[in-house]
């Protein structure tokens, strides 16, 4: 048999967060160091529900906070996708100064045939010196596409599965932050137990003590020295065990205030109800992997992602092919100290205005390289739904390991139960036998013993059945406690 110092909780499995920008590792780093231990709560401590402590950390944890960044970057790119069907160009406008040119007369039919701006070699520097006036020229070209064979169709297509991946994938993020808030809350419910339970534990202690201290000082009964030191051993034992307790009580504390974030308050504490094992509606495996194919955020993500990728081939394919567009140009050009040529030959580039719309056809010439490229996506593709398959069949074995563990939790609860109720009734008929004499130390100090670890595994079952809800509610990405 065990000695009491040996007598503690089995660490309760945490799982590792895999996604993440927030500090998983630090978070399950707290919860299994606590081995699943209670808080001591402060007299002054709020005390919060479960559902209190999820919105908490929904609102609070600064991982959450920065996945909601990242949907948002992928929102602004599918905006940029639908906003891909208006008009496109360029504005230009200049400014500069310009020399004196003027028309020379002579001919009536042209009188701007000839100027007095000449580039003779020995003037040349001169005249374009001597500046007299002001142009500006003001250029405007656009280009509305009009038909491009199903390449805007496509882009908006692939963003728009983007940012529902996007979306998915943080949804997935929110559900294993609430695990994680499940997993402390649960362990803060166990170590609350379990103090309780050593608290009961010293209770009988100090009476069997009590007992044994009177037979000394009056020198009946068989007590002895030595029963006087196993009890004195038994309650450092248990005084320790405490300690440990409240170790783990920081350390749980922590992990709460990490998974909530920099807006968690300094004395959180979980309500004062007692840990009960949680209740869920009879299902079979078959219902739970429907659940999860029809709910969980991963499957979700997967298909939106491997859709978004069929769509980025299409587009990267239909590059290939021309673009009918639109376009519309309009130009205005005004030098306050050049002349006007009245020829509709003469090309004044100083002084002009006028606007043109024409229809035209826009093709890519390295025809080779994006058919290379197309085929590079499409393979891409192709893999994202092979991946896909290989993520089902994983997430097919966590919902019924999630399953299995929830179901055998259940059964070792009622088992251990009932050696429970045989423990606790033992412990009490020692206690009568020792107030009347009929029980020596040992017997004592086993009963207690035996008390201790068959109402620690009871806590522990009961704590495993509700990480285990917790889990089968993760992977099946609904609340597995709701009909």
């Amino acid at each position: 048999m065990l000695a009491p110092a040996q007598v503690k909780p089995v660490d309760p499995p945490v799982t590792t967060m895999k996604t993440h920008r927030f500090s998983g590792s630090a978070v399950a780093a707290c919860l299994c160091a606590s081995t699943g231990l209670f808080l001591a709560s402060a007299a002054q401590a709020k005390a919060y529900k479960l559902d209190e402590l999820l919105d908490m950390a929904r609102k609070g944890n600064p991982g959450l906070a920065a996945n909601a960044q990242v949907t948002a970057g992928v929102e602004a790119q599918a905006l940029e996708a639908h906003r891909s069907y208006y008009p496109t160009g360029d504005l230009l406008s200049t400014l500069a100064p310009v020399p004196r040119i003027q028309c020379i007369g002579g001919d009536p039919n042209d009188p701007c045939a000839k100027t007095d701006f000449t580039f003779k070699t020995s003037q040349t520097f001169d005249a374009i010196t001597d500046l007299r006036g002001v142009f500006t020229r003001t250029e405007i070209k656009l280009i509305q596409p009009i038909y491009t064979f199903g390449k805007l169709s496509a882009g908006v297509s692939a963003a728009d599965l983007g940012v529902e991946a996007s979306r998915s994938k943080a949804s997935g993020q929110v559900a294993d932050v609430e695990l994680n808030v499940r997993k402390a809350y649960w362990g803060a419910k166990l170590a609350r137990e379990l103090l309780s339970m050593l608290d009961e534990g010293l209770d009988y202690l100090n009476d069997a003590q009590k007992k044994i201290d009177e037979e000394l000082a009056e020198g009946t009964g068989n007590a002895s020295v030595a029963d006087r030191l196993r009890l004195r051993t038994m309650r450092a034992d248990i005084e320790a065990r405490s300690l440990e307790a409240r170790r783990g009580a920081d350390l749980a504390k922590a992990g709460l205030r990490t998974l909530i974030g920099a807006s968690a308050p300094a004395d959180l504490d979980v309500d004062d109800a007692p840990l009960e094992e949680l209740e869920v509606p009879a299902r079979e495996l078959a219902s739970y992997n429907d659940l999860a194919l029809s709910y969980r955020p991963e499957v979700k993500a997967l298909e939106q992602m491997v859709a978004a990728k069929r769509a980025l081939a299409d587009l990267e394919w239909r590059r290939q092919y021309p673009d009918l567009v639109l376009l519309g140009t309009a130009t205005y050009a005004y030098a306050s100290s050049i002349d006007r040529p009245t020829n509709a030959f003469a090309n004044n580039p100083f002084n002009t205005s006028g606007v043109g719309v024409a229809a035209a056809v826009r093709m890519p010439l390295d025809l080779f390289v994006k058919n290379a490229h197309a085929h590079r996506l499409r393979a891409e593709a192709r893999e994202a739904e092979l991946r896909r398959a290989e993520a089902l069949g994983g997430i097919g074995f966590e919902v019924e390991k999630a399953y299995t563990e929830m179901k055998e939790a259940d059964q070792r609860l009622k088992t251990v139960q009932k050696g429970e109720k045989a423990a606790r009734q033992w412990i009490a008929a020692i206690m009568q036998n020792i107030s009347v004499g009929l029980a020596e130390t040992k017997d004592f100090s086993d009963a207690l013993l035996a008390f201790f670890q068959a109402h620690t595994r009871c806590l522990q079952a009961l704590y495993d059945c509700n990480i285990a809800v917790a889990s089968l509610t993760r992977v099946a990405g609904v609340d597995v406690t709701k009909n």
